[in-house]
């Protein structure tokens, strides 16, 4: 196995380029977003069976549950990404430069 230099690598393309980062970051971002539309819109989804059942409108009770348990397990899932990215970054500002 011959091992090549880094020169050759740099000259391939082969590293990491900072736009790759920034797509990465872009591409986070955009994770994120749609994270947060999920939560919002399982979260409203619920909140209308709830008032169609409040209204005496005819749904299923265990429609409403499941869907009450899906909006909450979406915004725990919003949550433990939340910790985890605070306390990355609570790592990070910790670091000596």
């Amino acid at each position: 196995m011959q091992i090549e230099p880094i020169r050759t690598l740099i000259a391939k393309g082969e590293l990491e380029r900072p736009r790759d980062a920034e797509k990465l970051v872009e591409n986070f971002g955009e994770g994120l977003k749609r994270l947060l539309r999920e939560v919002e819109q399982k979260d409203a989804e619920a909140v209308e069976l709830k008032r169609r059942l409040l209204t005496g409108e005819p749904v299923e009770l265990h429609e409403v549950l499941i869907a009450v348990e899906k909006a909450n397990l979406a915004f725990q899932t919003l949550l433990s990404v939340r910790n985890k990215l605070l306390e990355a970054y609570q790592e990070l500002s910790r670091m000596p430069i």
